[in-house]
Protein backbone atom coordinates (compact mmCIF):
# COMPACT_ATOMS: atom_id res chain seq x y z
CA UNK A 1 0.00 0.00 0.00
CA UNK A 2 2.73 1.89 0.81
CA UNK A 3 4.58 1.46 -2.36
CA UNK A 4 1.46 2.59 -4.41
CA UNK A 5 0.86 5.65 -2.65
CA UNK A 6 4.54 6.59 -2.97
CA UNK A 7 4.09 5.78 -6.93
CA UNK A 8 0.96 8.30 -6.99
CA UNK A 9 2.81 10.70 -5.01
CA UNK A 10 5.89 10.94 -7.39
CA UNK A 11 3.80 10.90 -10.58
CA UNK A 12 1.49 13.49 -8.92
CA UNK A 13 4.82 15.65 -8.20
CA UNK A 14 5.98 15.13 -12.12
CA UNK A 15 2.77 16.16 -13.70
CA UNK A 16 2.73 19.61 -11.46
CA UNK A 17 6.41 19.70 -11.77
CA UNK A 18 5.13 19.42 -16.01
CA UNK A 19 2.19 22.34 -15.65
CA UNK A 20 4.62 24.36 -13.82
CA UNK A 21 7.19 24.12 -16.32
CA UNK A 22 4.76 24.60 -19.51
CA UNK A 23 3.30 27.78 -17.73
CA UNK A 24 6.55 29.41 -16.79
CA UNK A 25 7.71 28.54 -20.11
CA UNK A 26 4.26 29.95 -22.06
CA UNK A 27 4.86 33.36 -19.63
CA UNK A 28 8.36 33.73 -20.31
CA UNK A 29 7.97 33.88 -24.28
CA UNK A 30 4.67 35.44 -24.04
CA UNK A 31 3.07 32.64 -26.06
CA UNK A 32 5.05 32.86 -28.78
CA UNK A 33 7.05 30.04 -30.86
CA UNK A 34 7.79 29.32 -34.03
CA UNK A 35 5.84 26.72 -34.93
CA UNK A 36 2.55 28.86 -34.29
CA UNK A 37 3.44 31.06 -37.63
CA UNK A 38 4.76 27.95 -39.42
CA UNK A 39 2.38 27.20 -42.55
CA UNK A 40 0.16 30.03 -41.74
CA UNK A 41 -0.88 30.38 -45.65
CA UNK A 42 -4.46 28.91 -46.14
CA UNK A 43 -4.25 25.14 -48.11
CA UNK A 44 -5.79 26.62 -51.04
CA UNK A 45 -3.68 29.86 -51.24
CA UNK A 46 -3.08 30.84 -54.60
CA UNK A 47 1.06 31.64 -55.17
CA UNK A 48 1.22 35.46 -56.88
CA UNK A 49 4.23 37.93 -57.85
CA UNK A 50 4.79 40.87 -54.98
CA UNK A 51 4.55 43.49 -57.43
CA UNK A 52 7.95 45.88 -58.32
CA UNK A 53 6.41 49.21 -56.08
CA UNK A 54 5.78 46.81 -52.74
CA UNK A 55 9.18 44.91 -53.33
CA UNK A 56 10.65 48.68 -53.31
CA UNK A 57 9.08 49.36 -50.07
CA UNK A 58 9.35 45.88 -48.42
CA UNK A 59 12.90 45.36 -49.59
CA UNK A 60 14.91 47.93 -47.42
CA UNK A 61 12.18 47.31 -44.56
CA UNK A 62 13.09 43.87 -44.34
CA UNK A 63 16.73 44.73 -44.08
CA UNK A 64 15.92 45.46 -40.40
CA UNK A 65 14.85 43.56 -37.24
CA UNK A 66 11.56 43.44 -35.71
CA UNK A 67 11.20 42.71 -32.22
CA UNK A 68 8.47 41.01 -30.50
CA UNK A 69 5.77 43.89 -29.05
CA UNK A 70 3.17 41.50 -28.03
CA UNK A 71 0.31 39.25 -29.25
CA UNK A 72 -3.17 39.07 -30.08
CA UNK A 73 -5.95 36.46 -31.08
CA UNK A 74 -5.16 36.28 -34.61
CA UNK A 75 -1.48 37.45 -34.81
CA UNK A 76 2.09 37.79 -33.02
CA UNK A 77 3.42 41.79 -33.63
CA UNK A 78 7.00 42.58 -33.98
CA UNK A 79 8.13 46.39 -33.96
CA UNK A 80 11.01 47.53 -36.72
CA UNK A 81 14.04 48.94 -35.30
CA UNK A 82 12.94 52.22 -36.42
CA UNK A 83 10.06 52.35 -34.23
CA UNK A 84 8.02 53.27 -37.28
CA UNK A 85 6.36 49.82 -38.60
CA UNK A 86 5.15 46.55 -36.64
CA UNK A 87 5.13 43.14 -38.82
CA UNK A 88 1.98 41.35 -37.87
CA UNK A 89 2.86 37.28 -38.45
CA UNK A 90 -0.15 35.37 -38.40
CA UNK A 91 -1.13 32.99 -35.69
CA UNK A 92 -1.63 29.33 -37.05
CA UNK A 93 -4.16 28.51 -34.49
CA UNK A 94 -7.18 27.51 -36.91
CA UNK A 95 -4.97 25.88 -39.52
CA UNK A 96 -3.27 23.39 -36.73
CA UNK A 97 -6.80 22.96 -35.87
CA UNK A 98 -7.99 22.16 -39.15
CA UNK A 99 -5.12 19.76 -39.02
CA UNK A 100 -6.25 17.76 -36.13
CA UNK A 101 -9.90 17.44 -37.25
CA UNK A 102 -8.80 16.81 -40.62
CA UNK A 103 -6.98 13.63 -39.19
CA UNK A 104 -10.01 12.61 -36.88
CA UNK A 105 -12.44 12.27 -39.56
CA UNK A 106 -10.83 9.46 -40.52
CA UNK A 107 -12.09 7.58 -37.55
CA UNK A 108 -15.02 6.08 -37.31
CA UNK A 109 -18.02 7.28 -34.27
CA UNK A 110 -16.16 10.53 -34.36
CA UNK A 111 -15.32 11.54 -38.24
CA UNK A 112 -18.76 13.55 -38.51
CA UNK A 113 -18.51 15.18 -35.15
CA UNK A 114 -14.78 16.11 -36.52
CA UNK A 115 -16.03 16.93 -39.84
CA UNK A 116 -18.13 19.67 -38.50
CA UNK A 117 -15.33 20.74 -36.69
CA UNK A 118 -13.37 21.50 -39.30
CA UNK A 119 -15.35 23.32 -40.93
CA UNK A 120 -15.88 25.67 -38.38
CA UNK A 121 -11.92 26.21 -37.98
CA UNK A 122 -12.11 26.89 -42.27
CA UNK A 123 -14.91 28.90 -41.86
CA UNK A 124 -13.00 30.84 -38.69
CA UNK A 125 -9.67 31.10 -40.78
CA UNK A 126 -11.85 32.49 -44.10
CA UNK A 127 -13.32 34.93 -42.16
CA UNK A 128 -9.69 36.55 -40.55
CA UNK A 129 -8.31 36.64 -43.97
CA UNK A 130 -11.24 38.57 -45.26
CA UNK A 131 -11.41 40.85 -42.95
CA UNK A 132 -7.48 41.63 -43.41
CA UNK A 133 -8.63 41.83 -47.04
CA UNK A 134 -11.57 44.55 -45.82
CA UNK A 135 -8.95 46.49 -43.69
CA UNK A 136 -6.58 46.88 -46.61
CA UNK A 137 -8.90 47.04 -49.73
CA UNK A 138 -11.29 49.51 -48.33
CA UNK A 139 -9.42 50.84 -44.78
CA UNK A 140 -5.72 51.45 -45.98
CA UNK A 141 -6.01 54.92 -43.89
CA UNK A 142 -7.85 53.77 -41.86
CA UNK A 143 -6.03 51.48 -40.87
CA UNK A 144 -2.42 52.27 -41.07
CA UNK A 145 -1.91 49.09 -43.33
CA UNK A 146 0.88 49.41 -45.92
CA UNK A 147 0.84 46.09 -47.00
CA UNK A 148 -0.70 42.58 -46.95
CA UNK A 149 0.82 38.67 -47.75
CA UNK A 150 -1.92 36.53 -47.34
CA UNK A 151 -0.76 34.00 -50.57
CA UNK A 152 2.50 32.64 -51.00
CA UNK A 153 5.26 34.63 -53.53
CA UNK A 154 8.68 33.86 -54.58
CA UNK A 155 10.23 37.41 -54.97
CA UNK A 156 10.37 38.54 -51.71
CA UNK A 157 13.79 38.28 -49.66
CA UNK A 158 14.10 34.81 -48.11
CA UNK A 159 15.13 35.61 -45.26
CA UNK A 160 13.58 38.14 -42.28
CA UNK A 161 15.53 38.43 -38.93
CA UNK A 162 12.76 38.56 -36.21
CA UNK A 163 13.42 38.39 -32.31
CA UNK A 164 11.37 36.53 -29.68
CA UNK A 165 10.66 37.27 -26.20
CA UNK A 166 13.75 35.86 -24.84
CA UNK A 167 15.64 38.12 -27.46
CA UNK A 168 16.52 34.72 -29.73
CA UNK A 169 16.95 35.62 -33.17
CA UNK A 170 15.05 33.39 -35.89
CA UNK A 171 15.00 33.41 -39.59
CA UNK A 172 11.90 33.05 -41.23
CA UNK A 173 11.22 33.27 -44.87
CA UNK A 174 8.47 35.53 -45.73
CA UNK A 175 7.45 34.40 -49.60
CA UNK A 176 6.01 31.23 -47.21
CA UNK A 177 4.61 33.14 -44.49
CA UNK A 178 1.02 35.01 -43.92
CA UNK A 179 1.72 38.53 -42.51
CA UNK A 180 0.69 42.52 -42.23
CA UNK A 181 2.97 45.06 -42.18
CA UNK A 182 1.41 48.48 -40.45
CA UNK A 183 1.68 52.13 -39.39
CA UNK A 184 3.17 51.82 -35.85
CA UNK A 185 0.55 53.99 -33.59
CA UNK A 186 -0.15 54.74 -30.21
CA UNK A 187 -3.04 53.45 -28.18
CA UNK A 188 -5.76 56.20 -27.78
CA UNK A 189 -5.66 55.99 -24.34
CA UNK A 190 -1.27 56.62 -23.58
CA UNK A 191 -1.43 59.13 -27.02
CA UNK A 192 -4.10 60.93 -25.18
CA UNK A 193 -1.98 61.13 -22.03
CA UNK A 194 1.26 62.41 -24.15
CA UNK A 195 -0.82 65.23 -25.37
CA UNK A 196 -2.54 66.04 -21.61
CA UNK A 197 0.73 65.71 -20.67
CA UNK A 198 1.91 68.44 -23.12
CA UNK A 199 -0.38 70.66 -21.97
CA UNK A 200 -1.67 70.12 -25.84
CA UNK A 201 -5.54 70.40 -25.23
CA UNK A 202 -6.31 71.13 -28.76
CA UNK A 203 -3.96 68.19 -29.88
CA UNK A 204 -6.14 65.72 -27.85
CA UNK A 205 -9.77 66.97 -29.06
CA UNK A 206 -8.58 66.45 -32.67
CA UNK A 207 -7.88 62.73 -31.75
CA UNK A 208 -10.91 62.14 -30.25
CA UNK A 209 -13.06 63.93 -32.99
CA UNK A 210 -11.10 61.89 -35.38
CA UNK A 211 -11.98 58.56 -33.66
CA UNK A 212 -15.24 59.07 -32.68
CA UNK A 213 -15.23 60.12 -36.92
CA UNK A 214 -13.91 56.77 -37.44
CA UNK A 215 -16.85 54.42 -35.96
CA UNK A 216 -19.24 56.45 -38.56
CA UNK A 217 -17.12 56.31 -41.54
CA UNK A 218 -17.10 51.82 -40.54
CA UNK A 219 -20.86 52.64 -40.43
CA UNK A 220 -21.67 54.33 -43.63
CA UNK A 221 -19.52 52.43 -45.52
CA UNK A 222 -21.26 49.35 -44.25
CA UNK A 223 -18.16 47.89 -42.52
CA UNK A 224 -18.99 45.53 -39.34
CA UNK A 225 -16.50 45.06 -36.20
CA UNK A 226 -17.66 42.76 -33.74
CA UNK A 227 -14.91 44.23 -31.17
CA UNK A 228 -14.74 47.95 -30.55
CA UNK A 229 -12.36 47.99 -27.75
CA UNK A 230 -11.18 51.53 -27.86
CA UNK A 231 -8.31 50.16 -25.22
CA UNK A 232 -6.74 47.67 -27.45
CA UNK A 233 -7.61 48.11 -30.74
CA UNK A 234 -7.31 51.56 -31.76
CA UNK A 235 -4.44 54.11 -32.11
CA UNK A 236 -3.31 57.45 -33.13
CA UNK A 237 -0.86 58.34 -35.47
CA UNK A 238 -0.18 62.23 -36.17
CA UNK A 239 -3.38 63.28 -34.42
CA UNK A 240 -5.19 60.66 -36.56
CA UNK A 241 -7.54 57.88 -34.99
CA UNK A 242 -7.03 54.31 -37.12
CA UNK A 243 -8.18 51.25 -36.29
CA UNK A 244 -5.11 48.78 -35.12
CA UNK A 245 -6.79 45.20 -34.59
CA UNK A 246 -7.89 44.51 -38.32
CA UNK A 247 -9.08 41.08 -37.53
CA UNK A 248 -12.68 41.30 -36.58
CA UNK A 249 -14.17 43.25 -39.94
CA UNK A 250 -16.74 42.00 -42.13
CA UNK A 251 -18.95 43.54 -44.90
CA UNK A 252 -22.37 44.24 -42.98
CA UNK A 253 -25.26 42.74 -44.58
CA UNK A 254 -27.35 45.99 -43.99
CA UNK A 255 -26.50 49.72 -43.15
CA UNK A 256 -26.91 49.73 -39.16
CA UNK A 257 -29.98 51.49 -38.59
CA UNK A 258 -29.54 55.19 -37.19
CA UNK A 259 -31.01 55.07 -33.87
CA UNK A 260 -29.17 51.34 -33.25
CA UNK A 261 -26.37 53.76 -34.00
CA UNK A 262 -26.36 56.13 -30.80
CA UNK A 263 -27.32 52.60 -28.69
CA UNK A 264 -23.73 51.56 -30.04
CA UNK A 265 -21.80 54.66 -29.88
CA UNK A 266 -22.44 55.32 -26.00
CA UNK A 267 -21.34 51.40 -25.63
CA UNK A 268 -18.36 51.84 -27.31
CA UNK A 269 -17.61 55.12 -25.84
CA UNK A 270 -18.09 54.19 -21.79
CA UNK A 271 -14.97 53.20 -21.05
CA UNK A 272 -13.52 56.56 -22.84
CA UNK A 273 -15.50 58.25 -21.08
CA UNK A 274 -14.45 57.01 -18.13
CA UNK A 275 -11.40 56.94 -18.69
CA UNK A 276 -11.72 60.48 -19.36
CA UNK A 277 -13.36 61.30 -16.41
CA UNK A 278 -10.34 59.73 -14.24
CA UNK A 279 -7.73 61.69 -16.48
CA UNK A 280 -9.27 64.51 -18.09
CA UNK A 281 -12.80 65.79 -16.82
CA UNK A 282 -12.42 69.12 -18.96
CA UNK A 283 -12.58 67.05 -22.05
CA UNK A 284 -16.08 65.17 -21.44
CA UNK A 285 -17.85 68.14 -22.84
CA UNK A 286 -16.27 68.05 -26.07
CA UNK A 287 -17.18 64.30 -26.52
CA UNK A 288 -20.28 64.98 -25.47
CA UNK A 289 -20.33 67.60 -28.35
CA UNK A 290 -18.94 65.23 -30.68
CA UNK A 291 -20.78 63.04 -30.40
CA UNK A 292 -23.71 65.08 -30.36
CA UNK A 293 -22.47 66.32 -33.76
CA UNK A 294 -22.15 63.33 -35.06
CA UNK A 295 -25.56 61.51 -34.39
CA UNK A 296 -27.78 65.25 -35.69
CA UNK A 297 -25.97 64.46 -38.95
CA UNK A 298 -26.70 60.70 -39.05
CA UNK A 299 -30.33 61.64 -38.35
CA UNK A 300 -29.73 59.50 -35.15
CA UNK A 301 -31.74 62.49 -33.07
Amino acid sequence: MKSKIKKALIISIWIGASIGVARFCHHQTKGFALSKIQSNLPPNAIATEVGEKEKELLDPLFQQKFHFLGRGLQSFVFESEDKKYVLKLCNNRYGRKIGIFSLLSYIPLVNQWAQLRKLYYEGKWNKTFQSYQIAFEEMQDKTGLIYTHLNPSSNLPSKLQIVDPLQITHVIDPNKTAFLIQRRATLVYPALKDYLTEGDLDGAKVALSSLIKLFFWKWDHGIADNDPLIRTNYGIIDGKAIQIDVGPLSKATQSLPQPQRKEEIQQITTSLRGWLNENAPSLIPFLDQELLQQLSSEGCL
